[in-house]
């Protein structure tokens, strides 16, 4: 249920996209405990949309952040996390390596591979500036067209979402988020996929001549 505990939008979104391949995938705290995240006691209202409420459930299990950049989670404490806590592989995607061209190919070629949840790390201002804040985020990808052009963001706050759309889900164009895994440090994509079909998965990238691997944010 919407919105994600503060600082916690990582292992919110791997919540979230790991019911792709999962009954039952581990609570939030549980995936930002094993994600090794860390939290700011303060209160920073522009780590959230305007109107979002802040929301601090599961703080009492997580460490303090020693600084404000020190706080939340990497793309590799989401990965670790959801690698010791399930069955399920991660396969990184970095977002320096994609171009429009390569982006639109790999989400519509998911489609017809085996069930896969998509998490794309972002950076929220060059996704869409209409936003109204610009910081590292996690969201959930739902969906493309046909010929990848146009895709589907879940995201972690109810604010964000488009009129007719369920809560916290638009539609963007594959450019902005492209721009958005790629705007400075760059980060990328996560692809959450049962173990045994981890391969198939990688082999159809490799076929797009995607490059695979993980960054750090």
């Amino acid at each position: 249920m919407l919105p994600q505990p503060d600082q916690l939008c990582g292992p919110f979104a791997a919540h979230v996209g790991l019911h792709a391949v999962l009954d039952a995938p581990p609570g939030v705290t549980d995936l930002a405990v094993a994600a090794g995240t860390r939290v700011w006691p303060e209160d920073v209202a522009a780590w959230r949309p305007a109107g979002a409420p802040l929301l601090r459930t599961g703080w009492d299990r997580l460490p303090a952040a020693s600084s404000v950049d020190a706080s939340g989670t990497d793309a590799a404490g989401v990965a670790a996390a959801v690698r010791s806590t399930t069955d399920v592989d991660v396969v990184g995607v970095p977002g320096d390596g994609l171009t429009v061209a390569s982006l639109s190919a790999l989400l519509v070629s998911l489609l017809a591979g085996p069930h896969v949840g998509v998490l794309a790390n972002v950076r929220t201002g060059a996704l869409d500036p209409r936003a109204g804040f610009d910081v590292g985020h996690f969201v959930v990808l739902f969906g493309t067209s046909a010929d990848g052009s146009l895709v589907g963001v879940g995201d972690t706050y109810a604010e964000l979402g488009a009129p007719g759309q369920p809560p916290g889900c638009r539609v963007v164009g594959v450019d902005a988020l492209l721009a958005g895994l790629t705007a400075p440090p760059g980060r990328g994509l996560l692809l959450l996929v049962d173990r045994r079909d981890g391969a198939i998965v990688r082999d159809l990238l490799a076929g797009l001549g995607v490059v695979t691997g993980e960054w750090a944010t």
